[in-house]
């Protein structure tokens, strides 16, 4: 990764918008940042550190506070980072949360933080913040603990990669050289050994609790297994075993010798059941034979009733159809006044026609005569509107020769009519002449009535003729129904008849009352009739069925009379209640002994199945247990916990093969920034010393003192000599992740003081080593107050304090010769 240009708004000191183009520094080489102390060097790796994760270099600075306090309230806060990875520009753009004036209204609101990555390929920007999160450590493959340790040298923070434990320096190590697999293969073995472990005892579990459950009723074997159950059988199954072995074998010696005494009992019980048979079945021919008597008796008895009962139906069927055709004449005569009441009812409704053409008729000879009257009216508003117009007329005609003399008659001027110049006796103007409006309004007055007027004359011309036609229609229907042609007589004639016709409907609809009820009647006794026939039937066909029964009932007592003579001949002398008291007693034995002969079928089975069971249990755990053996041996191997070995699991030992390869790389620039004093190593002494104990050993670090041939802590090393070992480490780290890492590319490095902790020669060392680490297209930053590397060094980042009329804040300037 390569910072290109680096945009800060309102951040840290710098009030404004502040731009750092990094691409004007080169491809590689070193640049010096320096300036006032306070002024904001540290800030700008914050800001590239924030740009990409979030967080800031040293993590001293939380986001909240990024906001710079000289900036004004109008100017947002944010950093851009535009870089170059793996020949290709990226652009990345956050802000912190803080608070800003709102945009509507008055007051302050809260500005949320958000983030923004752009692509150099046009695809659409990631707006997460947790998206953009992920898809930087993705594309760079550092977070930002791993981002800082390997290309940050931040202040403060140069000796924790010396200075860390070997369990921090392998979380490190696990994520740039990718060695989770070998810590994700030691945590499977672990929870297979543990699993296969459970797994064992399981399977003794099962076993024990298999082996409680064997049952026996002899008391020597029972003592031996409760000898065993204390033991919880251990190393005694198959002693176990072969004794329930035993146990079945007597078990089915004695379930022999119960089916031979069963198969007696049985054999005993079936020579008495067949006599007992014989007694039971001429007591059911006895009790079989009273039922039968008994059902002969009662149908014999249902028989007589029955006849007796026919005799009444015929009776009253005799008489219910005399009813019935009684009843049956009235249907006929209300069928006829049906036919008379529509008759008189068409009548009616023909002469309430004829008194509705009537009614209608005069009806429009009133409206006739209102017509005219509204005429006669007309006529004499508009006499009297036209008399008034033309009386306006004239009054208007007369006034405009006043008019004219008012308006046009001048002394000494021709008159307009004669031509004469004098004017001796002019016109003088009405007081009250109508103008030529009212002439207008009068004349429309008289023209409105007119119409009126006129629209009469065709409104009643049209009620005279529509009189006419009805009364044509209404002679017509006069002389087709009552043969009368004059309109007086027709309505008297016509009210007569109406009322004579009303007069018989009302008569007809009485008697048609009275006939109705007796209709129903008829067919009520109709119904019953055919009711009664249908019953009579039945109880005819059920007699005649109850017959057939009777005779069938009374051939059957005839049989049952003859089985029983029989069974009474073979019983002789045979004592009933002494083999009713011998099958009991043979019933108590069979049941006793299969009682025995189940328990003895259940204690087999149950013994059988516990030696199966517990034969399949041991076999899986023997099989478990050489399982077990092996992969807990290997995951002791791999987890370093194999008793009096190092504590150095597989995921270590990966990671000291890389370790060491990064010590090669950094002792070559620590040796010479030391002038070959230092060289650092890793601690095999306390590998050799911790055998034994939960303490993670492998990756801690010592260093060995060519001057004084000894080896000591790291920790000993002065403030200068700690910056040289940790810078060595820095570069030798960075130098072997990207060698055995293809998708991490470190392009840049950033190193924030700690210079003046060296001498002079010291420091020309580290410089020099810094600038045999920038060949090859990697740009070296350095943030130091140190005033010989100003002199070193030629690109140079001024950064510097303004003051008095130059504002607040600071400012940033860009030195390059």
């Amino acid at each position: 990764m390569r910072p290109l240009k680096l945009v800060m708004s309102a951040f840290g000191p710098y009030a404004g918008r502040t731009v750092i183009d990094f691409s004007k520094l080169g491809e590689q080489g070193l640049y010096l940042i320096t300036g006032d102390t306070g002024a904001g060097k540290t800030v700008i790796f914050d800001a590239v550190s924030y740009a990409l994760y979030g967080q800031t270099s040293g993590g001293v600075r939380d986001a909240n506070m990024l906001r710079s306090q000289y900036a004004d309230a109008d100017t947002p806060t944010f950093v851009e980072l535009e870089f170059s990875f793996q020949g290709k520009c990226y652009r990345v753009k956050r802000n912190p949360e803080y608070r800003r004036p709102s945009k509507r209204g008055g007051g302050m609101t809260k500005e949320k933080a958000g983030a923004e990555l752009y692509y150099p390929d046009g695809r659409v920007p990631v707006t997460r913040m947790s998206d953009v999160d992920k898809s930087i450590v993705e594309l760079l493959g550092l977070n930002h603990k791993q981002f800082t340790q390997i290309t940050m040298i931040a202040q403060g923070q140069f000796r924790k990669f010396l200075d860390t434990n070997t369990d921090e320096r392998s979380k490190i190590f696990r994520d740039l050289f990718h060695t989770y697999f070998f810590q994700q293969l030691q945590d499977k073995l672990k929870q297979d050994a543990a699993a296969k472990r459970n797994e064992f005892a399981e399977q003794q579990r099962r076993s024990e609790q298999a082996l409680s459950g064997i049952s026996c009723i002899y008391p020597a074997y029972t003592e031996q297994l409760q000898s065993f159950a204390l033991r919880h059988y251990e190393g005694c199954v198959e002693e176990v075993l072969a004794l329930v072995d035993t146990i079945i074998a007597l078990d089915e010696k004695e379930q022999q010798q119960v089916a031979a005494a069963a198969a007696i009992v049985t054999k005993n019980l079936t020579a008495l059941q067949d006599s007992l048979s014989a007694i039971d079945k001429k007591q059911q021919l006895e009790k079989y034979m009273q039922t039968t008597e008994v059902r002969i008796a009662g149908m014999q008895k249902q028989l007589e009733q029955e006849a007796a009962a026919a005799v009444q139906r015929q009776e009253a069927l005799q008489k219910l159809e005399a009813e019935v055709s009684e009843a049956q004449k009235g249907e006929v005569e209300l069928a006829q006044m049906q036919t008379e009441r529509q008759q008189l009812a068409a009548r009616q409704r023909e002469l309430r026609q004829l008194q509705e053409m009537q009614q209608r008729y005069q009806s429009q000879e009133v409206a006739l005569l209102q017509k005219r009257q509204e005429y006669k009216q007309a006529c004499d508003n508009f006499n009297h509107l036209n008399e008034l117009s033309d009386a306006c007329f004239d009054r208007f005609l007369g006034a405009q020769a006043g008019l004219l003399a008012h308006d046009k008659l001048k002394p000494g001027k021709p008159c307009p009519v004669c031509g004469s110049c004098e004017h001796p006796q002019p016109v003088q103007l009405a007081q009250d002449a109508p103008t030529e409006n009212d002439v207008e309004q009068a004349r429309a007055k008289a023209e409105a009535a007119q119409k009126i007027r006129d629209g009469l004359i065709g409104e009643g011309k049209a009620l005279k003729e529509h009189l006419e036609l009805d009364k044509t229609l209404l002679l017509g229907k006069g002389v087709e129904l009552l043969g009368c042609d004059d309109l007086k007589l027709i309505a008297e004639r016509a009210q007569a008849e109406l009322k004579d016709v009303n007069n018989k409907i009302t008569a007809l609809r009485l008697k048609m009352g009275f006939l109705q009820e007796k209709v129903e009647q008829y067919r009520k006794l109709a119904n019953t009739l055919e009711q009664q026939k249908a019953a009579d039937k039945q109880a005819e066909t059920a007699a005649q069925n109850l017959r057939q029964q009777l005779a069938g009932a009374e051939g059957q007592l005839q049989e049952l009379k003859k089985q029983l003579a029989e069974q009474n001949e073979l019983l002789t002398d045979v004592d009933e209640q002494e083999l009713q008291q011998e099958h009991e007693k043979l019933l108590v034995q069979q049941r006793e002994l299969e009682l025995q002969d189940k328990r003895l079928y259940a204690a087999i089975k149950n013994n059988q199945r516990i030696k199966q069971e517990v034969s399949g249990y041991e076999a899986r755990r023997a099989a478990c247990e050489a399982e077990y053996s092996l992969i807990n041996s290997l995951s002791a191997t791999l987890n370093g916990t194999l008793t009096g070995k190092k504590r150095v699991n597989l995921e270590t030992y990966v990671q000291m093969h890389y370790f060491d390869k990064i010590l090669q790389r950094a002792n070559v620039r620590l040796l010479h920034m030391s002038r070959g004093q230092y060289e650092l190593c890793r601690d095999k002494m306390q590998d050799a010393d911790s055998k034994t104990g939960n303490s993670k050993t492998g990756l801690d670090l010592e260093v060995k003192d060519y001057y004084s041939g000894n080896l000591r802590s790291v920790k000993t090393l002065s403030g200068g000599e700690s910056f040289m070992a940790s810078l060595a480490l820095a570069l030798g780290l960075a130098d072997e992740v990207q060698s055995c890492a293809g998708g991490i590319q470190l392009d840049t490095m950033f190193v924030d003081e700690g210079f003046g902790s060296l001498d002079d020669s010291s420091l020309q060392q580290a410089i020099a080593t810094l600038q045999g680490l920038s060949e090859g297209h990697r740009l070296v930053g350095i943030i130091s107050h140190v005033h010989d590397l100003q002199e070193m060094i030629d690109k140079k980042i001024l950064v510097r304090k303004k003051r008095g009329l130059q504002g607040t804040g600071s400012e940033i300037e860009l030195a390059v010769d």
